[in-house]
């Protein structure tokens, strides 16, 4: 064996104790096995499979407006912080993740496990009607949304789709309206 070959073996031993590598990722992610002591606020995640034929989720979509209105779900940053985190890589040993790679990782496994090409993260205006709580505005007292589809898209998610999002983050979805004005072209 050579050189790099014994070392990438010594690093794959050492992570095969620690670590479960989830088969379902095309991005390579591997996630933590649960340890008795972590205490989660995360409900288990498990991965969205359909259990019948997608059938399109019912939308009636809001009138046009000047701004982009976004179907989706409010978050919290340190609710995808602390998703990322139970999301690793092998080279985390070496070069330790900040909250912004974590945030990324949340974003990230959300997408890869639903399954939903479209999903995005938007920031969005507060709702004057059940909106977010107001702990989770930021300064300008805008809400992030993870967003399903817009108010010009025909790329809408499946039912399943949008019932497992809505059991993983325990609220349905709903319109928001984007903090950005929309495009001339749009």
């Amino acid at each position: 064996m050579s050189a790099s070959e014994l070392l990438r073996q010594s690093m794959q031993n050492l992570r095969v104790d620690l670590l479960h590598v989830d088969q379902t990722s095309s991005f390579g992610l591997v996630t933590q096995n649960q340890v008795a002591e972590t205490k989660s606020t995360l409900p288990p995640l498990v991965p969205f499979k359909f259990t019948s034929l997608p059938r399109k989720f019912k939308l009636s979509y809001p009138a046009l407006q000047h701004y982009k209105q976004n179907f989706g779900f409010w978050l919290s940053d340190q609710w995808l912080i602390e998703l990322g985190k139970h999301t690793h890589l092998p080279e985390d040993r070496f070069d330790p993740p900040l909250d912004e790679d974590f945030w990324m990782r949340g974003v990230a496994y959300i997408c890869e496990t639903v399954g939903l090409e479209g999903l995005t993260v938007e920031h969005c205006f507060q709702l004057k009607t059940n909106g977010a709580p107001p702990q989770f505005l930021d300064a300008d007292g805008e809400v992030l949304v993870l967003s399903v589809c817009d108010d010009v898209e025909d790329d809408i998610p499946s039912q399943q789709q949008v019932d497992y999002l809505t059991n993983l983050l325990g609220r349905p979805p709903q319109w928001w309206v984007n903090i950005y004005p929309r495009n001339d072209w749009e």
